[in-house]
């Protein structure tokens, strides 16, 4: 009876120690960003948390190829996907060409070649991802019906 007990209890913690190892469920996100009517490449996309419960899920990121395509991964392991639940999305552009100036120190990049509007990273935009995951992660943008993206303090 002992020897029952113990291989019962050695079961449950061998699928304990492996769920726990793997990490958060992660369930596939993929999506498209289009700004004035065509695909933005080199487009950082970040989905932060938006839960309200105890246990925050990992910022999951993307970054879109010539068709302004992205799939996430998690930040912290880069496990495919995101988990399942309420996101505030952050859209950035990453200069891919960005050079280290090392006589000032900082880094040099050049200007985006999309007219990204403020919201765009402001923390505006929200995405729902669903338990079964999606691949309409989509936002587009028209700048011709969006506030100019004007420097903060001028």
């Amino acid at each position: 009876m002992l020897d029952k007990k113990f291989a019962l209890f050695a079961a449950a913690l061998l699928v304990a120690t492996f769920t726990v190892g793997c990490g958060p469920r992660t369930v596939p996100v993929s999506g498209k960003i289009i700004v004035d009517g065509e695909a933005a490449e080199n487009i950082r996309v970040v989905f932060q948390s938006a839960a309200t419960t105890a246990e925050v899920p990992p910022l999951a990121t993307g970054l879109t190829d010539a068709q302004g395509e992205y799939s996430l991964r998690l930040a912290d392991t880069n496990k495919r996907g995101a988990v399942p639940g309420p996101y505030v999305v952050f859209l950035t552009w990453s200069d891919p060409d960005a050079t280290d100036n090392p006589i000032e120190g900082e880094t040099v990049e050049a200007e985006s070649p999309y007219n990204l509007p403020p919201r765009a990273n402001s923390g505006e935009l929200r995405f729902e991802v669903p338990d079964g995951g999606t691949s309409d992660a989509n936002f587009e943008f028209d700048s011709s019906s969006e506030p100019a993206n004007v420097p903060i303090g001028v």
